[in-house]
């Protein structure tokens, strides 16, 4: 599958503890290749085969909601 970006927003990010153990939840969730993460939400880089219900797991377990996601069309991939 080709690599895709997701603009995630996210409920409960506010400290920047809660953006690190939501960076370090990112990395353990199949599929996700890289991630930054802000304030703001995340922006994920992906192999194409991201469970979405995997992702608001990792989130919960982090202490925040996913509130959504967006796949970008035609963005190039995070480096």
């Amino acid at each position: 599958m080709p690599r895709q970006r997701i603009l995630v927003q996210i409920d409960g990010l506010l400290s920047v503890h809660a953006v690190r153990a939501v960076w370090t939840a990112l990395g353990a969730v199949p599929g996700v290749l890289g991630a930054e993460v802000t304030m703001q939400g995340a922006v994920l880089e992906t192999d194409g085969s991201l469970d979405q219900q995997l992702l608001a797991e990792a989130l919960a377990m982090a202490g925040v909601q996913l509130r959504s996601l967006q796949i970008e069309k035609g963005a190039l991939p995070l480096l």
